[in-house]
């Protein structure tokens, strides 16, 4: 078997007790037959505590969280007590592999790390893009029929592609995923040239590209797209109650009084700003959104502007095969822009809102007001100032353990939109 992996993957090392978000926390561990058949012969007190701890139903085996979301092994000191009395090929296999997973179809495999884990993000943040390449023996491979094989050849030269062209992708939000989205609606005439695109059929995606009509105008951050990402968060199954204030604080945002998050304005020939439909070289960007971004500290803006393609490779890579089973590139386009155009709305109105001062308050790095920390705190920063590490953590936690959460991001077609308008 063919596979592929980050250059990060063997570099990943549990950090143990210095996690402050730790996977011990949170999630109830299902527990694998061979594990626990293993528990059954485990002698002395530990033993004891293991088979009393252990519980069952509907023939499925588990470790039940305890009262305060804690795993029953997690000891005070952030160890686990399970390594510490057994070491670690005592672990059940989900404890052993997380935060590594494989996917696999017909002869070829992945090999990836999860965005949930934060030191797995640690390196996916420092990603140069490098994948690396080797064979598996394995006892069976499920045989691709030749057009199937041949999909999966053009997904991955897609990919390759793709690879050489981001590094020179605008550091421009808008831009960077109107270069990319571009990139794949040529690849989606080549791949999947039947796939339905919307209520845009293939001819008008080729007008768009051999003319690049409207699209060089288009905006992906607007109100209407704004409102389409509270509606997909509304859906979500919740894990944190976390979750619920990130999507207060959206919805705080698009009813603010004044200018609207999303709203674009124009230069007159006074130099005085004024809504307007502008020619779009007249345009300038000033949603709030993008004025947040430029008010950040120049730090700041620089760590967005090294993760945003950091981010990209890590979803384009983690779900290289969901084409096969969407038959259309489109979808997984539409996972790509969803997940990083939150996690970078999250970045800025956190930045804007609230922002580490000391102990007890938080004060926005933009526009400077206090907040006490009891009032609006959010426990995924682990009282520490904001960061993309800490809410990209948040957001994998969130929606990519969840097959029907990863579902709410598949729809987003900005063709739709361009199609409306009649192109």
């Amino acid at each position: 078997m063919d596979i592929e992996y980050p250059s990060y993957y063997d570099q990943f090392h549990c950090i143990a007790s210095s996690c402050k978000d730790s996977c011990c926390r949170g999630w109830c561990i299902d527990v694998d037959k061979d594990s626990r058949e293993r528990y059954d012969r485990v002698p002395g007190s530990f033993g004891e505590k293991l088979r009393a701890t252990l519980k069952e139903e509907k023939g499925n085996y588990f470790f039940p969280l305890e009262e305060n979301g804690n795993c029953p092994f997690l000891k005070e000191n952030g160890l686990c007590e399970m390594i510490c009395e057994l070491g670690e090929d005592a672990l059940c296999e989900v404890c052993q592999s997380y935060p590594r997973m494989k996917r696999s179809y017909g002869n070829y495999a992945q090999y990836d790390l999860n965005a949930s884990c934060e030191e797995a993000f640690r390196l996916i943040l420092s990603w140069d893009g490098e994948i690396l390449r080797g064979r598996e023996d394995t006892d069976a491979e499920e045989i691709l029929s030749s057009e199937k094989e041949r999909e999966l050849i053009h997904l991955i030269a897609f990919r390759s592609a793709l690879w050489e062209e981001i590094p020179y992708f605008s550091k421009d939000f808008n831009a960077f995923f109107l270069e990319l989205y571009k990139f794949f609606l040529e690849a989606e005439l080549l791949i999947y040239p039947n796939a339905s695109a919307g209520k845009c059929k293939a001819g008008k995606i080729e007008r768009l590209n051999s003319e690049n009509v409207y699209l060089d105008s288009f905006s992906f951050l607007n109100e209407e797209r704004f409102l389409e990402a509270i509606n997909w968060q509304k859906k979500i199954k919740e894990k944190s109650l976390d979750f619920s204030k990130w999507r207060e604080l959206f919805l705080e945002e698009v009813t603010k009084k004044g200018k609207k998050t999303f709203e674009y304005e124009f230069k007159n020939e006074s130099n005085t700003v004024e809504k307007s439909e502008g020619n779009k070289e007249d345009r300038m960007n000033q949603s709030r959104l993008e004025e947040y971004f430029l008010k950040l500290p120049k730090e700041k803006q620089i760590d967005w502007e090294k993760a945003m393609p950091a981010l990209c490779r890590y979803f384009l890579f983690r779900y290289t095969l969901l084409p096969l089973e969407e038959a259309s590139l489109l979808p997984l386009f539409s996972l790509v822009y969803q997940s990083i155009e939150w996690i970078y709305t999250a970045y800025l109105l956190i930045l804007n809102q609230y922002s580490v001062k000391d102990g007890n308050c938080y004060t926005g790095l933009i526009e400077g007001k206090e907040i006490k920390k009891e009032d609006k705190y959010f426990s995924c920063f682990f009282s520490e100032e904001p960061s993309i590490l800490r809410i990209a953590v948040f957001f994998s936690k969130e929606i990519e353990h969840d097959e029907e959460n990863i579902r709410q991001l598949l729809s987003y077609n900005p063709l739709s939109n361009i199609c409306k308008k009649g192109v």
